[in-house]
């Protein structure tokens, strides 16, 4: 009798009892993501700006039905019927709303619950980021081992045993969203100047594409802007946050704790622009920096970093210098740079969610086109440019339900545009991104990528292309750089 398969409205009985108990407590512990959604009317302004199209009007004519949707659930003490997956955490909602209510936020506050990820914690915790392992399934399931191998030895995550102490003293104690205060929309971005030195991130997402981070370094010398890096400085918690793997809090702290490593390492004195190949690291050094502008946040925040001997007392010092925002401005030093001019080339260009919303005006911003045409690329326009790529976290979630070689509703659109334009290659800002187009076939490079080609930068060792996926070859070999 004990092991007869419970009837299927007994099932769902039980799966809704359990969500909605999940909806109570976040309600309860007054999570900083759940805090204003009662101000919302469903107005429908976030709706063009949702680059994964989870709120497309032309469903129901409704531009509210997705807001609407979501915040009643809320009011009733239920979980959004929706699939969650779909949505990719960049906030462009919230960044948009008058109000300031985060739908995205809302998601992920539920999704960090429902598919919280336990192994993506303990790497956390073990290794104070995301190890190549993490991405092993990746590769096997197109065959490609001995890529992820190579990878593996060659390219090892570059963080010291004492910064895994310290990652792990500080999260064994979690905190709950609820201690921070929402800081409402951010203040109006300061200008970028030249710097003359930085602080490059190392990005536990770049051991996909190791070219990007060799070819950021190679730029930024070409450009005579002095690098510094730290094995202090660990994963900044997002790409396990948007994954399930990390809290609202942990990804705050994590990113905290290398505010003060990054800190300790650069020269005194000035601002300090923190830069990388990583979007996801730009916007969570954004968020982190603009939740620090609070003093409680603060007090919170350093209190909790104490227990490692680190706090941040100046978060004003600290500017982020995403590479779109970065490298447009020496582009007439980049285009005297140029080597080869890559003439032959017909790319598309993709700007990643998450950028955008850092970036806050939610149109195509345009240094991704200008990077691209100063290598002499030429540029195709299309709606991949408004279209999220289908995410990292919607590709994990596929190989975890059986279905890795499947393609999103988002992966067919993008791909479908690319075929239909013959383009030559993509081209992105993020190594998520590219993790996503490689997985589904599409030659693509990070921009550093491609402006290190075209300033002589060595295929193999500097860009390693023989580390993606999908072979880059033979376009490279009808261009004359193989």
């Amino acid at each position: 009798m004990l092991d007869r398969a419970l009837p299927e409205p007994d099932l769902v009985a039980i799966r809704d009892a359990i969500t909605e108990g999940v909806i109570h407590r976040l309600l309860h512990e007054e999570d900083p993501r759940f805090r204003n959604f009662q101000l919302c009317n469903a107005c429908g302004s976030c709706t063009p700006y949702c680059p994964a199209r989870i709120n497309d009007p032309g469903a129901n004519g409704d531009r509210g039905y997705l807001a609407r949707k979501v915040t009643a659930a809320l009011q009733a003490g239920r979980r959004p019927e929706l699939n969650l997956s779909d949505c990719v955490q960049c906030y462009s909602c919230e960044t948009v709303c008058p109000r300031s209510v985060s739908i995205g936020g809302i998601i992920n506050a539920v999704y960090e619950t429902e598919h919280l990820q336990p192994i993506f914690r303990k790497m956390l915790l073990d290794r104070g980021g995301l190890p190549p392992q993490a991405f092993l399934p990746v590769y096997t399931s197109r065959g490609r081992f001995r890529k992820f191998v190579a990878k593996a030895i060659l390219h090892p995550y570059p963080v010291d045993a004492g910064a895994v102490d310290e990652v792990r003293k500080l999260l064994l104690h979690p905190l709950k969203a609820s201690v921070f205060s929402p800081p409402g929309h951010p203040a109006p971005k300061r200008s970028l100047t030249r710097p003359d030195q930085v602080f490059h991130l190392n990005s536990c997402c770049a051991f996909n594409y190791p070219g990007a981070d060799l070819s950021q370094k190679k730029i930024l010398t070409a450009l005579g802007v002095q690098y510094k890096t730290s094995r202090s400085q660990t994963c900044c918690g997002g790409a396990p946050h948007y994954m399930g793997g990390a809290g609202f809090a942990d990804r705050l702290l994590l990113t905290a704790r290398n505010l003060s490593v990054i800190r300790d390492t650069v020269d005194p004195g000035g601002d300090i622009p923190v830069t990388g190949i990583c979007p996801t690291c730009s916007d969570s050094y954004t968020t982190t920096l603009e939740l620090l502008s609070g003093s409680a946040n603060r007090a919170v925040v350093n209190e909790a970093l104490s227990r490692i001997g680190r706090g941040v007392s100046d978060p004003g010092t600290f500017s982020v210098a995403n590479v779109l925002d970065l490298y447009p401005l020496y582009l007439d030093e980049l285009r005297r740079l140029i080597e080869t001019r890559l003439s032959g080339l017909h790319v598309g260009v993709h700007v990643s969610c998450h950028y955008r919303k850092m970036n806050g005006t939610l149109a195509i911003p345009p240094g991704l086109q200008n990077l691209t045409a100063v290598t002499g690329a030429r540029v195709t326009r299309s709606v991949m440019e408004q279209y999220c790529c289908g995410g990292v976290k919607n590709l994990f979630d596929r190989h975890q339900k059986g279905r890795p070689l499947e393609l999103s509703r988002l992966n067919r659109l993008v791909y479908q545009d690319f075929m239909q334009h013959r383009l030559d290659m993509m081209v992105v800002d993020c190594p998520g991104c590219e993790l996503v187009y490689d997985h589904m076939g599409v030659p693509v490079l990070h921009i550093t990528e491609l402006l290190a080609l075209a300033m002589g930068a060595d295929p193999r060792e500097t860009v390693y292309i023989q580390g993606h996926m999908t072979s880059l070859s033979p376009v490279l070999n009808r261009i004359g750089l193989l």
